[in-house]
């Protein structure tokens, strides 16, 4: 279950492409389920078995591997059946690593991972948003008065 009190949504998934071409409306509340649901976590990649999630929908067995077929086939979820883990692709365009503690955090769930073409693949995905992170930090830093001021400034003054 996910410690997690929020997660992002962009407003602009209603008008992503790719989300509308989804099938039917089955999948793309299986998506929104994806992002949201409470056993879901800071990589994206989690374990659902099969029966809590039709539990969580109120779907049967059927009808959620037709949703979940649909958005594989539709470049949105990567699943392995043998773990029984989805990956919610793009999830880090949308949910990066906000510090270095939440980075740490998120590669240890990351190599937690096991199957090894899906650890490889949110590995990926992670590692340039977590590069990007790091490039507007540094960025930031840069542009920032304080930082090019000597460390008693900084911290608040002469004591």
């Amino acid at each position: 279950m996910s410690k997690r009190d929020f997660t992002k949504v962009s407003p602009n998934v209603w008008r992503s492409s790719r989300f509308r071409k989804l099938e039917n409306s089955d999948a793309q509340l299986l998506y929104l389920y994806f992002l949201t649901c409470e056993h879901q976590n800071s990589a994206g990649c989690f374990r659902i078995p099969d029966g809590y999630a039709c539990a969580d929908l109120g779907w049967d067995i059927n009808r959620y591997v037709q949703a979940r077929d649909h958005l594989v086939a539709g470049d949105m979820v990567s699943f392995n059946a043998d773990a029984e883990v989805i990956y919610v692709h793009r999830w880090f365009k949308h949910s990066p690593p906000m510090n270095d503690k939440h980075a740490q955090g998120t590669m240890r769930l990351i190599s937690e991972i096991e199957n090894d073409d899906l650890r490889e693949k949110v590995e990926a995905d992670f590692e340039l948003a977590d590069a990007a992170r790091q490039s507007r930090s540094a960025a930031a830093a840069a542009s920032d008065p304080l930082s090019r001021r000597p460390s008693t400034f900084r911290n608040g003054g002469y004591q």
